[in-house]
């Protein structure tokens, strides 16, 4: 009865929704403004490592004038203009993206919730930027990082994965305190911007690693094979970076995006983690059909984690690389000239963005951005208690009969239990469809996946890439490491 009181209210208030200012939808741009800036910093801690991270905040519409300039986007934040572009928010306006200004006055009706993004492993932080436009207009503060050393160009500084494993939590809390004391700091553009007790952490393939670690902490960084089996780590590890990672105790609720790095962790690690959660990424079906045995990639840690705040999101007829910008975006890098017309067609026509193929992608990207953004919205508004948003909205999205009853189209799971005979304690049920009976095992931890660092590469390594089908990209490694480019850029 509860659930169909709930559809009639939702029947009546989308239709109300432009007749009422204080309706606030997830699926449609919000009441603020956007602004955004830019910082880099140094982590004297880490050797003076550099640290740049995009900020989006909220801003009252008002204070945006015809002389408001447009938002700053370079795609090498590290280098500028010096090798390539910076694009501008019209560029990606075009594109269907929301719009968002170059420091304007954040709003200083409250202190808003804080939303730190990781982007995956050779990603820039413009590439989840439609996540900080939408949710800043939603009221929320999102910074993006630009993890240094991750390969992003072929000139840029390149890590082993390892490292980069060890760095990117670090990363974040660094962000955080940087932020927060910005907010704390008269004279600052983001002075009384920021509300410590509310701060999330987000990020897609590589970051959905430093997310988790962030909420429940890596034990060991080295005692994973993940850096062997999806990067060609040789072993042994160096053992530099064989040290824990701790939690964060500052943040409060997690988003992943498709973290296909989840097999980097211990099953029991995932059970430590103690906040909030929504875990969006492929399907069952879409993750069997790159690599047999590994439909359970998003229900592992979903399982593990087992908390009634803790949800799962399978996007019907998403890829990996549908959670950033980088397929919609290939008109503009050519208009730019930073891919050449061979470059965009190889994209066009190959893994990640064919509709065919390996890992094919069918959403379009346009809904691909709604899904993730409606459903970070729904859920965040919920766990920060925000005060822009419509609660009885927000909790009906967070269930599977709207999950089953609107587009596009998701598999929503608020829990895995099901009923399956399992071998023995070292395997866990989950469900493969929302819509379905059917209850799966899998083991916690897989045969092959975890070891000490000084294993050697003649142990037991099981390679699950090796299942995938010949048509993968090069066996492939689920990153963008190696990136077209045409030569004149390269020059």
């Amino acid at each position: 009865m509860a659930v169909f009181a709930i559809a009639f209210l939702v029947s009546v208030g989308v239709v109300r929704a432009q007749e009422h200012p204080w309706f606030d939808d997830p699926g449609q741009p919000g009441h603020y403004a956007v602004g955004h800036t830019g910082y880099l910093f140094t982590d004297a801690s880490r050797g003076n490592r550099p640290v740049y991270f995009m900020v989006w905040y909220p801003t009252d519409p008002n204070s945006i004038t015809s002389s408001t300039p447009p938002a700053q986007y370079p795609l090498d934040p590290y280098t500028g203009s010096t090798n390539l572009p910076i694009t501008v928010s019209g560029d990606w306006e075009a594109l269907g993206y929301d719009r968002a200004y170059e420091g304007p006055p954040p709003s200083q009706s409250k202190l808003f919730p804080l939303v730190m993004v990781s982007p995956g492993s050779s990603e820039d932080s413009w590439q989840l930027l439609f996540i900080g436009t939408r949710l800043a207009s939603h009221g929320y503060v999102v910074a993006s990082a630009e993890h240094w050393g991750d390969c992003q160009w072929p000139w840029d500084a390149c890590d082993d994965p390892l490292t980069t494993m060890f760095n990117r939590p670090r990363d974040i809390s660094f962000i955080i305190t940087q932020l927060l004391q910005k907010s704390r700091t008269r004279g600052e553009l983001l002075f009384r911007t920021i509300d410590p007790n509310k701060i999330a952490a987000s990020g897609h393939s590589m970051g959905g690693y430093t997310t988790y670690a962030l909420a429940g902490g890596d034990k060991q960084v080295c005692d994973t094979l993940f850096p062997v089996l999806f990067f060609g780590e040789s072993l042994p590890y160096p053992t530099g970076d064989c040290v824990e990672t701790p939690r964060d105790p500052r943040v409060k609720a997690i988003v992943l995006l498709d973290a296909i790095s989840d097999q980097a962790l211990h099953y029991n690690e995932f059970a430590r983690i103690k906040v909030p959660s929504l875990i969006m990424g492929q399907t069952f079906d879409q993750m069997v059909g790159m690599f047999p045995d590994m439909g359970n990639w998003s229900a592992r840690p979903h399982r593990a984690i087992d908390r009634p705040d803790s949800y799962r999101v399978d996007v019907n007829g998403s890829n990996h690389i549908s959670y950033v910008v980088l397929c919609d975006a290939l008109p503009l890098f050519y208009n730019y000239g930073v891919f050449s017309a061979d470059d965009v067609q190889y994209y066009e026509n190959n893994w990640p963005c064919a509709s065919t193929g390996w890992d094919p992608v069918t959403i379009s990207p346009a809904d691909a951005r709604l899904v993730i953004t409606k459903y970070m919205i729904a859920f965040l508004d919920i766990y920060f208690h925000s005060q822009d948003a419509t609660p009885w909205l927000d909790w009906w999205i967070l269930t599977p009969e709207y999950a089953r009853s609107h587009t596009p189209t998701v598999q929503f799971f608020d829990s895995e239990d099901c009923h399956v005979a399992l071998p023995d304690r070292t395997y866990f049920r989950f469900r493969p469809y929302q819509t379905s009976n059917e209850c799966d095992v899998a083991q916690k931890d897989p045969t092959g996946w975890f070891a000490s660092p000084s294993t050697s590469a003649s142990g037991d390594v099981a390679t699950p890439m090796t299942m995938a089908p010949a048509s993968a990209p090069n066996g492939t490694v689920l990153q963008l490491r190696k990136k077209p480019f045409s030569a004149a850029r390269l020059d």
